[in-house]
């Protein structure tokens, strides 16, 4: 096995045990285990080391070695992070997370993209939303074809904001949607109105109307909360004070 896949391993396997709360906070890693439980060296184990400390989710601590941090060190946006925690028990959480990170950030960026976006912009959005407008009424909303649109959708959106706040957010809208795909999460028959405000929000840009574009996308986001698992919502609303990392 090539030196990088085995590298990508070790990081791949700590991410998911640590996301999912396996590994807790406080827990110490020893690179000798490691080396031994995964058939590695120390280089290779030290640099997946590096590679759980670049994303926060491990620290260096004087005399102790190697310790995972709290949720809250962690860099919540990276994209490895956010499918380590959709694969891990608190699945539903990260979820709601994600959606309200996006009716944060998705509404703004129409609102600017009806004022800012280019011409060239305008007519791929809304080119897009036609073509999703079509898949969606033909049932094939959780296509590959879908996905890949909605994706190319949702960032255009952000770039058509020419607002380099919210372009740098794009990783983690994009992690978004492929991973509530994986999760099977987007309906092969989409709610009727959630493609037509894709379509809607394209139209409200082409023509440079702000609160229509901002409106129509908060719309988007609001379908998408309404149909997320309760489990999920129910945690939101009725948990206070959570731990910082899930428990096993």
């Amino acid at each position: 096995m090539a030196r990088e896949s085995v590298y990508t391993r070790v990081v791949d396997v700590l991410g998911h045990r640590i996301a999912a709360g396996e590994l807790v906070e406080g827990d110490v890693l020893n690179l000798t285990q490691l080396e031994s439980a995964f058939g590695v060296s120390r280089t290779v184990a030290r640099e997946a080391m590096r590679e759980l400390q670049s994303l926060g989710m491990i620290t260096a601590r004087r005399r102790v070695g190697l310790i995972v941090s709290p949720m809250s060190d962690w860099d919540v946006l990276n994209p490895m992070v956010i499918r380590w925690r959709l694969a891990g028990p608190g699945r539903d959480e990260q979820l709601l997370s994600l959606t309200d990170l996006r009716s944060a950030v998705e509404p703004t960026a129409a609102r600017l993209a009806a004022s800012d976006a280019t011409d060239t912009q305008r007519d791929r959005l809304l080119a897009l939303s036609e073509r999703l407008v079509e898949l969606g009424r033909r049932g094939l909303g959780d296509t590959m074809e879908y996905l890949m649109l909605d994706v190319e959708y949702h960032l255009l959106l952000l770039r058509a904001s020419h607002n380099e706040m919210l372009i740098a957010f794009e990783p983690a809208i994009e992690a978004t949607l492929v991973g509530r795909n994986e999760l099977g999460l987007t309906p092969r028959d989409p709610t009727p109105s959630a493609v037509d405000n894709h379509r809607e929000v394209a139209r409200a840009i082409l023509a440079g109307n702000e609160d229509l574009a901002e409106e129509s996308s908060r719309r988007i986001v609001r379908i998408v909360r309404s149909e997320l698992p309760l489990q999920g919502r129910a945690a939101r609303e009725h948990t206070a004070g959570r731990p910082a990392v899930p428990a096993p």
